[in-house]
Order: structure tokens, then C-alpha cells, then sequence
């Protein structure tokens, strides 16, 4: 069981590594001719590689996206990466056609996407080599130009060529020559067309990138890593330290309660009651039972604190006054 187990596992494994190894392959999504191609590619690269600094900034700014793109990958990689000089393809270009043209002397290919196609070569700069990658969509223009120069009228014009020039007539020239009618037709409608700068394809957008090596690219791997690790250490660190400041924050953002100052109750002092004097107005014959009262009690007292009896022909109680409480 655990054999078959293994064996599955092995299985997909390869399944994965073999589709991640296969790069898809699609049909041209137009047509081309791939020397052409190439040759066109390297000429918008001569085209744009020396642009002087203040149309570079407008390109950037304000041109087209295949402008911006491909001024920009130019500035960069030369400023940036530092590759020097670029290699100058004037002289390879001049006088060049697609029949002539070796693909396989500039390092170039051709890539089929699914509605585009790239071409990509390499351009031995001073100090590093630079790889630049152009990318084509189909131009529906050209085929709207294409049909409006209709054989016959393609023909009718080779006519008059031919006869004002070598007094031949299309069908006695071909004949001559040795080349097919039809395909003599359809090549000088093409050079009409390119004539105008008109071609089955635009480009949209182009990349400039430096070329490294396995070992500068992984120094730089291994760099990019130590930086990306040590930001991350230094961000957690800061946090943790802003974690630890939390325990502070009760304390500072609590409010803080009134004090009130809560007097304590004084426990009230007996009070001895006050004999008050009374008016000698005020008449004390309503009060005769409480002075007669208040006069046993005052004589008890001294009777009993040793001062001996107290006549009550002395103890006179003028007069008697209510304490409200």
C-alpha cells in the first residue's frame, strides 16, 4: 500500500515538473516573415537607442505606450544597470533584406504567444550584454489598406510600369523573368504597403533588460533575501517594543476619580443643659412642678458629691428656660 502510495506521488511529481519545463506552443496568430520581423524589431531599437535626453523625457511623459516602454528600458538599463554603450545595428541593417538575413548571427528568436508574438536578441552593450524583447499585435489596418489595392488594380498599375519602362507587357515580363503572376502581384502590393509604413503587425511594447549571470543572479538573490529578512526582524522588533508599552496605557488614559473629602461625623458632646436666667418679667408660677423637680435634683447632688446638705431656704431657681434640641 504505502508502495502504491509512493508511486502516485512520484507520478504527479513529474506530471508538474514536465508541465512547468514545456512551454506552450501556439500557431502564428498573423502572418510574418521571421527574418522581417527580426529586422524590424532591431530597426525600432536604432530608432529609439540614441534619442536625445529632452525627446526622451517627452517619449516617456507623452508618448505612445511601445514609446514610453521602450525609452525607458533604454534610459534604465543604461544609467541603472550600467551596460555601456550599445551595439550599433546601422551597419548590419543597411542595404539588408529578409532573404538575405541570417537571424541566427544577432542571437535572435521568435516567440508565438496567443495573439502576439515577441522577438527577442541580444545586444552585445560595452560592458554587459543586453537582451531586448519587442512584442507584435496584429495591425488591423493593413488588412483594411490591403484591400483596398485590389489585384486588378495592382495589375493594371504593373502594366503601366513595366510598358513606360522596358515596354513589356505583366504577362510577358513574368514570362520572361520566370516568377509566378500571382505571387509578383501579391509582393508588390506588400512593398506598396511598407512603402506607406503600413505592415501586418505593430509593435506594443518593447523591453531592454541587462543581462546576469547565474552567479551575479544569485548574489543578488541571496542579497534582496538578507535585506527582505532583516526589514521584516527590524519590523517585528519595533513592534513587539510598541506591544510592551500596552501595560502603560490603562494608567495613562484612566480618568481619575474625585477626591471627595468625606468629613467624619463628630460624635455630639453632652452638653450640660444651661440654667438660663430668665427675664425677672417671666412668670414662673406656670412652671412650679418643674422647679420643684429640677431643685430635688440639684439638692441630691450636692448630698451626694460631700458638700454636704444644701438648705433649701438657700437654693432659690430664679428662673427656667426650654433648650430646643
Amino acid at each position: 500500500m504505502k508502495i502504491k502510495k509512493l508511486l502516485v506521488l512520484v507520478s504527479m511529481l513529474a506530471v508538474m515538473f514536465s508541465l512547468a519545463g514545456c512551454d506552450e506552443n501556439y500557431d502564428a496568430p498573423f502572418e510574418y516573415n521571421e527574418s522581417q520581423i527580426v529586422i524590424d524589431s532591431m530597426y525600432l531599437f536604432e530608432e529609439y537607442v540614441d534619442v536625445d535626453k529632452k525627446f526622451a523625457d517627452y517619449y516617456i511623459n507623452y508618448g505612445t505606450e511601445f514609446e514610453k516602454s521602450a525609452v525607458k528600458g533604454i534610459v534604465q538599463a543604461k544609467e541603472t544597470d550600467k551596460v555601456g554603450n550599445y551595439e550599433d545595428y546601422s551597419t548590419l541593417l543597411q542595404n539588408v533584406s529578409a532573404e538575405s538575413f541570417d537571424i541566427s548571427t544577432v542571437d535572435a528568436k521568435v516567440i508565438n504567444g496567443k495573439d502576439y508574438v515577441t522577438v527577442k536578441f541580444i545586444n552585445n552593450a560595452s560592458e554587459r550584454d543586453v537582451e531586448i524583447s519587442v512584442k507584435f499585435v496584429e495591425n488591423a489596418q493593413y488588412y483594411i489598406e490591403y484591400d483596398k489595392l485590389s489585384t486588378d488594380y495592382i495589375a493594371s498599375y504593373l502594366e503601366e510600369v513595366l510598358i513606360n519602362n522596358i515596354g513589356d507587357t505583366l504577362d510577358d515580363y513574368v514570362l520572361m523573368v520566370g516568377i509566378d503572376r500571382a505571387e509578383y502581384i501579391e509582393y508588390t502590393r506588400e512593398m506598396m504597403l511598407l512603402e506607406k509604413g503600413i505592415t501586418p503587425y505593430i509593435p506594443e511594447e518593447m523591453v531592454v533588460s541587462a543581462v546576469y549571470s547565474n552567479k551575479e543572479l544569485v548574489g543578488q538573490a541571496g542579497m534582496n533575501t538578507l535585506i527582505g529578512m532583516g526589514t521584516v526582524f527590524i519590523v517585528l522588533i519595533f513592534i513587539s517594543f510598541i506591544i510592551s508599552l500596552f501595560k502603560y496605557l490603562p494608567a495613562l488614559f484612566a480618568k481619575k476619580p474625585k477626591v471627595e473629602v468625606e468629613k467624619k461625623a463628630e460624635t455630639p458632646k453632652a452638653v450640660a443643659t444651661p440654667v438660663a436666667v430668665a427675664d425677672n418679667n417671666e412668670n414662673l408660677a406656670d412652671d412650679s412642678q418643674l422647679v420643684a423637680v429640677i431643685t430635688a435634683a440639684i439638692y441630691a447632688y450636692e448630698a451626694q458629691s460631700g458638700n454636704g446638705a444644701v438648705s433649701k431656704d438657700k437654693l432659690v431657681v430664679r428662673s427656667i428656660k426650654r433648650v430646643r434640641k
